[in-house]
Order: structure tokens, then C-alpha cells, then sequence
């Protein structure tokens, strides 16, 4: 070996990925997916939307015949919400909107869109605003993250975040009236009492 070359080796610094007593890389063990989830209104009723709606949209299993259906995933965060509202009729208008709710320290905020149009229908893209409840992760529960007003035939596609469960996480099962024992249901996106806001091309309950 060279003299130049020997230098270089003396002054290079070992690598410690390829010493001897390495270990894995640490890894995040929680399962995180991102899907779009797409619903059509049955009902303009201002509606409220929960984690536990939310989560029961996002998929269950059913652990009790024809009484409850469990979640595949323990936490859930909103990206988007997009709607589009049916064109309105001649002389007439319609409107969607989404009311997300904010936290202690800020107000509620309200997107809307209102369409005069036979042929363009009114729509909404909106994300959570900063400090609004739905832009944080939630587990189950039934506090309201927004609110929708979507006319009869609105097309409904939320964007969500979701850590599938664990056993960390607080199990809740949703009461439905009909289901078969380990069969999969995706839930309305609205609490399923009301079961405004169908899935789309998804196996479902109520």
C-alpha cells in the first residue's frame, strides 16, 4: 500500500454500519395509512361527525351478532374534506358547507358553497384549520369534530389519517341492528343511528 494511501486509511473514520454488534433500525411499529373514503347524502340535515363516526366509516368488525361492530383502527386524524352538492334546479340554488369545530381557544370556522347553476354543482376542498379539533389525532369517542349541510345526492369524500388499533388503545364497540359475527362493515359516515351519509361500493350496516 501506498503512503498516500495509508494516510487515507489512517485518517478515515469507521463506519458504523459496517462494524461488528450492529443492531436494526428503530422502526415505528404502529400501522399508519392514509385513504379517502367517498359517502352520498340521503338527507340536507345539519349532521355531526365524530371519531367514533369517523372510525366506524374507516371499518369494523362485527364482535357481536346483530348488536355491535368494532373498529379496525384506534386513532383518527381529518386531512380534507370534499364535497360536491347537486346542481340546482331553474330559479333555485343549493348549498353545501363544513363547520369544523375548534378548540378551547378558538372559534368554530365554516366553509360553504352555494351553485345558481343547472349544470355546475356547488363545491367544497377544505382542510382542518390550525387548532381545530379534527386536525389532531382523536380516538373513539362522540364529540363533534364538524359539522356537514349536504344536500339529498351530495358526493362526500373525506380524507383521513388512521393508526390501525393496538391494544393501547380504548376498544368501543358501535351498536348496530344487523350484522354477522366476523363479517366487515364500513359504517355512514354520520353516527350510524342516523345513517345519512352511505359508503360508497362498501359493504355496510346500520
Amino acid at each position: 500500500m501506498s503512503k498516500i494511501n495509508k494516510k487515507i486509511m489512517r485518517g478515515r473514520k469507521p463506519n458504523k454500519f459496517s462494524q461488528g454488534g450492529n443492531k436494526p433500525p428503530q422502526i415505528a411499529s404502529n400501522i399508519q395509512y392514509t385513504h379517502r373514503y367517498r359517502f352520498t347524502s340521503t338527507s340536507a340535515t345539519l349532521t355531526a361527525i365524530t371519531p367514533q363516526s369517523l372510525l366506524g366509516a374507516a371499518g369494523t368488525i362485527c364482535t357481536n351478532t346483530n348488536t355491535a361492530v368494532n373498529p379496525f383502527n384506534g386513532s383518527v386524524r381529518v386531512k380534507r374534506v370534499e364535497m360536491w352538492a347537486p346542481p340546482a334546479t331553474q330559479g333555485s340554488t343549493t348549498t353545501c358547507s363544513v363547520q369544523w369545530v375548534g378548540d378551547q381557544k378558538t372559534s368554530n370556522f365554516e366553509v360553504s358553497d352555494t351553485s345558481n347553476s343547472v349544470t355546475t354543482p356547488a363545491k367544497i376542498s377544505s382542510s382542518p384549520p390550525r387548532l381545530s379539533l379534527a386536525s389532531f389525532w382523536n380516538q373513539n369517542s362522540t364529540s363533534t369534530l364538524f359539522s356537514l349541510v349536504a344536500p339529498v345526492g351530495t358526493i362526500i369524500d373525506v380524507l383521513l389519517d388512521l393508526i390501525v388499533f393496538d391494544e393501547d388503545d380504548a376498544q368501543v364497540g358501535i351498536t348496530v341492528a344487523t350484522g354477522a359475527l366476523g363479517n366487515t362493515y364500513f359504517l355512514s359516515l354520520d353516527p350510524n343511528a342516523t345513517h345519512r351519509y352511505v359508503p360508497v361500493s362498501l359493504n355496510t350496516t346500520i
